[in-house]
């Protein structure tokens, strides 16, 4: 299945949403899938953070002139 969401387009993005549900993540034990989101918006060198009851949060600026 993962293969073949790859192949849809655009490529990056279905290539992260396959990675994604790659990660296991089940009902009260999300700590990998919460690490693996907090990665990727930390590579991306974007604020990324966990609020108090779990949700991560990434914030990207606004691209210039179009706030």
């Amino acid at each position: 299945m993962n293969s073949e969401i790859k192949q849809l387009e655009p490529k990056a993005l279905w290539a992260n949403f396959a990675n994604l549900n790659a990660v296991p993540r089940a009902s009260k034990k999300e700590e990998q899938v919460i690490q693996f989101i907090k990665d990727f918006g930390a590579k991306l060198n974007l604020e990324t953070y966990e609020d108090e009851v779990g949700n991560v949060i990434i914030r990207k600026p606004a691209t210039p002139g179009m706030e």
